[in-house]
Formats: structure tokens, C-alpha cells, sequence
């Protein structure tokens, strides 16, 4: 495989002082902090201990068994490209992988934060950051700002602020407070601005509001179940059912969301499932309905939805199920599952087969019409 790849997702590791140089004066005392422990450099909110820092094993898993591999470690430990924005683009380039679209790693956490005001706040100073890192390198990177929806006018102006300093899309909860799901009326000045402002909205793994795939309950990340890891698309499914089932994008046609590092397989029985539901089983209650009656809640999710995804071989053969435009990879660089430093060649392998119209749209061409990449 010679063709230039895009990421649609990749990870900026924090760098100690992020939010301590950021963060407004009324937050700087419980804001993210690094404080050194025996295992390593770990992160604290509000006194709270969170994780420590990833991208200091990026590759391992190649070539070490996984009982070898850490999860904890001193920022010092980690690869520059991951926190310097050229040093980023240089390695990434080396890959195949001309474009990347960044996301958090702490940042993922910090929707867990119960205080809303410090939620919000911690998330302007990412938003500051990341902004500044991918505006370095303009042509490779597209950042994804992060939005606290628990009130939803602060929410919509932190977009339309995002996308005035250059982001291009937004991270929203995968989980939201159970009452206020996504079919809730209250979100609706929200779908109407991303749809406006063509700020695609993502539901990446971790980012529960209500809880996260790290329990907060635990000691500590490395008291982990695998299940929180194998189970993490139930979550993605009932927020895009909401969405789907309450006509918010029959109202707002222009409006994308999607669901980040759940990979694929998932989505076709979830297709198959929500057409059966639509039109096999009685209306219960207030259901809503779609104007046009051809058209079934699949159609919604092809026409409205994204997935990124990174090894995925058995979802991509059902590929028409999901909608060969809705499918992007991306690498998870620098994090210790990613697909660096051999993503040509796993994804000439999950790709097998897949015809050169298709591989070039799930490699580089959706990812580069939903981010505006001009590379």
C-alpha cells in the first residue's frame, strides 16, 4: 500500500503543565496536576488520582508479551511525538500517515468530573492547547475540542468559540446523565450549532458523563476488568439509538456524529436491530415517527454517522451494512494499542480484499471531507 493515510484518531499525551498555565485563576487549586509517585508521574483532579502517562510503549506490543507492558510511567519516559507537534507529523509521516485528527488522553477523564463548573473549565484550557498544538502544523493536524453538555447554551458557545480557534470538531459524553439522554428537547440548540458551524460531534470510548470505563470508584487505572474494554460499544449504541429514534437528525440533515474507537462489528446487527424494532414492533407510547415513511433508522445512521476504527477485519466485511462513507481508520497513535509503527501493513491486512475505491475512502478520503484536510 504506497497511498498517504489519515487518522481519524490519534492522541496528544499532556504535557505536566497544560492546565496549570491555562486553567482560570478560580480552578488553578483543583485542576489536573502531575504528582510524582513510586510507579511513576501520575494525574490528580480536585485531589482525585487519575492515570498516568501512556506513549512511552508505542510499538511494544509487537514485539513484547502483554503481561511485559505498563501502565504507569514518568513523563520524562515519554516519545517526544507526542506531546511536540512537528516531532508529531515527522513520525506519523514515517507510518503513512500524512493527516491526523487529535484527541485527548487525560483529557478523555475529564468528563467523569462531577463538578460541572470544573468540567468546563478544565476543558476551555484543553481546548486552548489543543488548539495551539494542531495550529503548528495546520496542513497535518485537525484538533477535537472537548464540550460539557451539562448546560447546553455553555456548551453551544464553547463550540462556536472552538471553531473560532481553529478546531474542527467537538467531543461530547458518550454516557450522559440518565436523565438527560440524547433524545432529551434540551439538546437541540446544540444539534442545530454543530450543523451550522459543520462541527462533526464525536463519542469516543472513556468519556462517560454519568460513569466512565474506568470505574471512578477504583484505586487506580490498573484495577481494570476486561469487560470495561469489550463491552465499551453498549454505551456508543444507546446514545446514537437516542438520536437516531428521536428524529434529531431527520430535524437537523446536516449534523454528524460519530462513534470513536468502539470499532466496527458492532453496527450491522445494531442497523439490523433498530429496522426491525421500526418496523416489526407495535408503536409504543410516542414514538416518533419519520416523515418520510421509506425511510428507516439505518438510513439515518449512514446518511448522519461516523466510526472510526483501527484492526477491525471482521466488521469491515459487512462494510455495506454500515455504509462504506460512514467508515474511517485511525491509528490511536501514540497510545499502547496503537497501530504505529506498522500501519501499512495492518491495514493492507483488515483492508484485504477491500476494492481500491473503497480502501481509499476508509484510509483517507472521509476523514478528509469531515475534517477539511487540504494534504
Amino acid at each position: 500500500m504506497s497511498a498517504m493515510m489519515i487518522s481519524s484518531d490519534s492522541h496528544l499525551i499532556e504535557w505536566p503543565d497544560l492546565w496549570a498555565d491555562r486553567i482560570e485563576p478560580e480552578f488553578a487549586e483543583r485542576g489536573p496536576v502531575v504528582r510524582h509517585l513510586d510507579d511513576g508521574d501520575w494525574w490528580f483532579i480536585d485531589g482525585r488520582k487519575s492515570m498516568s502517562f501512556l506513549g512511552i510503549q508505542t510499538g511494544d506490543r509487537f514485539v513484547k508479551d502483554s503481561r511485559q507492558l505498563r501502565t504507569s510511567a514518568e513523563f520524562s519516559e515519554v516519545r517526544p511525538g507526542a506531546y511536540d507537534p512537528h516531532a508529531f507529523v515527522k513520525e506519523n509521516l514515517d507510518d503513512g500517515v500524512i493527516g491526523s485528527v487529535i484527541y485527548p488522553s487525560q483529557g478523555l477523564l475529564v468528563f467523569g468530573i462531577a463538578d460541572s463548573r470544573l468540567c468546563s473549565a478544565t476543558m476551555r484550557a484543553y481546548n486552548d492547547a489543543i488548539a495551539e498544538f494542531c495550529n503548528d502544523e495546520t496542513r497535518h493536524l485537525k484538533g477535537i475540542g472537548m464540550l460539557n453538555i451539562d448546560d447546553v447554551a455553555e456548551a453551544v458557545t464553547e463550540l462556536e468559540r472552538s471553531r473560532t480557534i481553529g478546531l474542527a470538531g467537538a467531543l461530547i459524553t458518550v454516557l450522559p446523565p440518565a436523565d438527560q439522554a440524547y433524545d432529551h428537547p434540551r439538546y437541540e440548540p446544540l444539534w442545530t450549532a454543530a450543523a451550522a458551524l459543520g462541527m462533526p460531534l464525536s463519542m469516543h470510548v472513556a468519556t462517560g458523563r454519568q460513569v466512565a470505563s474506568v470505574d471512578t470508584n477504583q484505586p487506580d487505572v490498573q484495577h481494570v476488568s476486561p469487560a470495561a474494554f469489550y463491552l465499551q460499544d453498549h454505551f456508543v449504541r444507546k446514545s446514537l439509538g437516542e438520536l437516531i429514534f428521536s428524529g434529531v437528525f431527520e430535524r437537523h440533515p446536516g449534523l454528524r456524529v460519530g462513534s470513536v474507537e468502539h470499532e466496527v462489528a458492532w453496527v450491522p446487527f445494531f442497523c439490523d436491530q433498530m429496522d426491525y424494532t421500526y418496523t416489526q414492533r407495535p408503536v409504543r407510547g410516542n414514538w416518533h415517527r419519520f416523515a418520510d415513511p421509506a425511510v428507516k433508522p439505518s438510513d439515518h445512521f449512514r446518511r448522519n454517522c461516523f466510526v472510526s476504527f483501527q484492526e477491525d477485519a471482521s466488521g469491515l466485511r459487512l462494510r455495506d451494512v454500515c455504509g462504506v462513507n460512514t467508515l474511517m481508520w485511525g491509528s490511536d497513535y501514540p497510545h499502547t494499542e496503537s497501530t504505529f509503527p506498522r500501519s501499512r501493513e495492518i491495514v493492507a491486512r483488515v483492508l484485504h480484499g477491500v476494492p481500491d475505491d473503497e480502501r481509499a475512502l476508509i484510509t483517507a478520503g472521509n476523514a478528509r471531507a469531515l475534517y477539511g484536510f487540504e494534504v
